[in-house]
């Protein structure tokens, strides 16, 4: 028999399967102080990471970015498509906010709503490969919103040991229950307005290959 489920039900049930799963995992955050360098100064931060290596950072952001930067929320970017939609809903599960758009639609709208929010001080997350790839090659509106907003990509290195690696375009990285989750955030990059878009979107390619590379190293790979 087949159960159809609407992505409200459906992510209700992931949430409450992840929920545990999460919990159990051992985190080590190495240069935790980037993050609260860019708040002294009084600027939103725009966070990159891996589309392959996100889940891990949902525990991160409730165990620890909501209870050091109380009032503060992060607005992921998602796309508008059903696999989005399910997405937005199980982010706001874990009181996340989401900013809606890709690439292919909607684009145009929703970075204008993550430049009045990280001009306002506010945190963005961007996953440069998302959401179809090519993995680890980065699009530029990452780049777009640190011209328009003078605010930090802050890349984040995601490792996990044991994990289980699925045969998706991306190779999504499953940490298994009690493993032992590192995260390492990197230098902040800057990007001037008159910096060539494309230069700047291979900094930040480099830059999350870099991180990404030496977390792995300091999990044991």
């Amino acid at each position: 028999m087949r159960v159809n489920l609407s992505p409200q039900s459906t992510s209700k049930v992931l949430a409450l399967l992840l929920g545990p799963l999460l919990s159990s995992y051992r985190l080590t955050v190495w240069n935790i102080e980037a993050e609260e360098l860019v708040k002294r100064e009084g600027k939103g931060i725009i966070y990159t990471f891996w589309h392959n290596r996100l889940l891990p950072l949902v525990i991160y952001y409730n165990r620890f970015y909501l209870s050091r930067f109380p009032g503060g929320q992060v607005d992921v970017l998602v796309s508008k498509s059903r696999d989005g939609d399910l997405a937005a809903l199980l982010l706001h599960h874990f009181r996340f906010g989401t900013i809606r758009g890709s690439s292919s639609r909607g684009g145009r709208e929703a970075l204008l709503e993550m430049v009045e929010k990280v001009k306002g001080g506010g945190d963005v997350a961007i996953i440069p490969d998302g959401p179809r790839g090519p993995r680890y090659v980065a699009k530029g509106g990452a780049v777009a919103l640190a011209k328009a907003t003078g605010a930090p990509i802050l890349p984040v290195g995601v490792s996990a040991r044991p994990a289980m690696t699925f045969k998706s375009w991306d190779g999504f990285i499953l940490p298994l229950p009690f493993a032992k989750v590192g995260i390492l955030f990197g230098v902040p990059l800057y990007v001037v307005r008159d910096e060539d878009t494309e230069d700047a979107r291979v900094r930040l390619e480099d830059a999350l290959m870099e991180i990404t590379k030496e977390a792995d190293r300091r999990m044991g790979y």
